[in-house]
């Protein structure tokens, strides 16, 4: 392999190339509607075109990959795709490339996260800083249960965030990170504003769907809802508890909380993802009848 390779930005001319090169490893019969889409994500803006970072060859590309900042000093990538048998020295071109980019951008941590079929893509975002740290798992509600299910076993007092003290809002949700079992390497990685900042960014945004739940006068969890807008339903963008109401049966009114109020909107389902390590939240959700529709392997790279 020549060693001047170099890894830059595509043209928009070269992206459904780039995009071809990206999903090389799924189907013949599959691949046309992934590059369609991708290019579709361009074209409305949910995609930047800046994301995509190919290395060219005299007659064609060499290698593409997908390194997409996101809102809250985060990127998700998508592994790097070489045209030759032997594309270590592009891989590792591409991810050296993008991964400066986005920490020039200000960028705190990237992840991957790849389907059971697809972790032989791994192999050089492991080289280039990357761990794998564990399973997401992906369930849903369709929304069809008894009105007894919702029946609280303890009272809880709920302000919105157009209510609420939002000082108390910020220093609960800190608080629900300490001890937590949901992905804790990313503890302390972000600033409060990009926790917020990646919290908002998350389907459609409403601030009277990110609640304050007090027990008493005490502050003890957070509840945050949004709408996705293309699945027409809802989805549990985090949960939280504070450390000393934990285990009392709070993280269970709060999801009784996040059914009744995506019932009471007439949305088509409620989702949420979990990390397969913490046992105590996703029995929670399995025991009021939420089903894993997907399972993703996440690898993760902090700066």
């Amino acid at each position: 392999m020549r060693p001047s390779l170099v890894a830059e930005q595509a043209h928009a001319g070269e992206l459904p190339e780039a995009f071809r090169l990206v999903f090389k490893h799924v189907s013949d019969r599959e691949r046309p509607a992934r590059v369609n889409n991708a290019l579709k994500l361009v074209r409305e803006k949910e995609l930047d075109a800046a994301s995509v970072w190919v290395v060219r060859g005299r007659s064609g590309l060499l290698g593409a990959m997908v390194c997409m900042p996101v809102p809250g000093a985060s990127a998700l990538v998508w592994p790097p795709q070489a045209s030759v048998a032997d594309g270590t020295q592009i891989e590792d071109t591409l991810l050296r490339a993008a991964l400066r980019w986005v920490r020039q951008r200000g960028g705190r941590l990237a992840q991957t996260l790849l389907a059971a079929g697809e972790v032989a893509l791994a192999a050089p975002i492991e080289r280039n800083g990357f761990t794998h740290i564990t399973q997401l798992w992906y369930l849903k509600h369709d929304l069809g249960f008894p009105p007894e299910l919702l029946q609280p076993s303890r009272e809880l007092r709920y302000l919105n965030y157009t209510q609420c003290d939002r000082t108390l809002f910020h220093q609960t949700l800190l608080a629900t990170y300490e001890g937590t079992e949901d992905c804790p390497e990313v503890n302390g990685v972000r600033t409060l504003d990009e926790i917020i900042e990646g919290h908002q960014a998350q389907g459609v945004h409403d601030p009277r769907r990110w609640w304050l739940a007090f027990d008493g006068d005490q502050a003890a969890g957070v509840l945050i809802l949004c709408e996705l807008a293309d699945w027409q339903g809802w989805d549990i963008s985090y949960l939280g508890i504070v450390p000393a109401q934990r285990r009392r049966g709070i993280g269970k009114e709060l999801t009784r909380k996040a059914l009744g109020d995506a019932q009471a909107a007439r949305a088509s389902q409620l989702t949420l993802s979990v990390d397969k390590r913490n046992r105590p939240a996703w029995q929670l959700y399995r025991g009021l009848g939420f089903e894993i529709f997907d399972r993703r392997e996440v690898y993760l790279a902090i700066w």
